[in-house]
């Protein structure tokens, strides 16, 4: 991936947040290295977004028996592991 004061897409390409359909990774990095409160906000926004998103699946996979194997597919994407 690029450097990120370069990255003109969102923070998350599989993000429906605010931040991520609004706003491009260079212009929030900009925004927090300049201490406008609104970069932080965004980021707060996305974050949020992303741990509700997270918690609707994890429901999802209890009730479907599957936690244990999505587990390990969120490990892999976000860890490597």
């Amino acid at each position: 991936m690029q450097h990120t004061k370069r990255t003109f897409g969102p923070l998350d390409d599989e993000c429906d947040c605010y931040a991520c359909r609004n706003y491009t990774r260079a212009y929030i990095r900009h925004l927090v290295k300049a201490n406008e409160i609104l970069g932080i906000r965004l980021l707060s926004i996305h974050n949020l977004r992303f741990l509700t998103k997270l918690m609707e699946r994890v429901r999802i996979e209890i009730e479907n028996d599957n936690l244990g194997t999505f587990a390990e597919e969120f490990y892999r994407k976000y860890y490597g592991e």
